[in-house]
């Protein structure tokens, strides 16, 4: 095989490992979008869990952060926003604020767009109350049939330091699948502490958009 031939079958191949680190490549920079695969509109994304070897990336959700109030959710039982944001500040150097759910209340957030390349939500979480709490996590939407619908994903524990919480696995709990509209479905989740003397805060909630790829 002359030199030219053997420079030719091996174009494929590197074509092809080329596209796949391509493809693979952690993406950087909080100005980045997401615009491919499923149906909902590109979104900025980040790496906020890096630290805990989370190479994934995520979009916050609609004022994830509590930055600007109560803007977006729902509260109910006394939930509000507070003063002093979780310690990693894995959004933001500057942010100031996240989210008390006393014993008796609960929050949700206003819709997101989520479709099968966005399965899993994760968040930062504190209890500084009873260690016997839990902290209910619920997906909230309309399913194919047009009922809306309420699906338990997580019963979250607690310390009195923030933490992150472990991925939590949501869109395979949907009967909406097939996603609707255009190949994606609007999704809100709610926040409930459960049992007696809990005393939650929550902050920075990330969906991830990458985990079905």
């Amino acid at each position: 095989m002359d030199s030219k031939r053997r420079a030719g079958a091996w174009l494929p191949a590197l074509a092809a490992i080329a596209g796949a680190i391509a493809f693979a490549a952690p993406a950087s920079g909080r100005a980045a979008t997401t615009d491919v695969l499923g149906g909902c509109p590109a979104s900025a994304y980040d790496q906020p869990f890096l630290r805990w070897l989370d190479l994934d990336s995520y979009f916050l959700a609609p004022n994830g952060g509590l930055e600007a109030g109560a803007a977006g959710w729902t509260l109910g039982g006394g939930a509000g926003v507070v003063s002093g944001n979780e310690s990693y500040q894995a959004h933001g150097g500057s942010d100031t604020s996240s989210l008390s759910l006393p014993q008796g209340s609960s929050a949700t957030t206003s819709s997101v767009c989520v479709d099968p390349v966005s399965p899993t939500l994760r968040l930062f979480v504190r209890n500084s109350g009873s260690l016997l709490s839990t902290l209910k996590v619920e997906a909230l939407y309309t399913d194919l049939l047009g009922v809306r619908r309420t699906t338990t994903v997580a019963l979250l524990i607690g310390g009195s330091t923030w933490q992150p919480t472990l991925p939590i696995t949501f869109l395979s709990n949907l009967t909406a699948l097939p996603l609707v509209t255009n190949g994606a479905t609007s999704v809100s989740f709610r926040f409930t502490p459960q049992g007696v003397l809990g005393a939650w805060r929550i902050d920075d909630v990330y969906v991830d958009p990458f985990k079905g790829e």
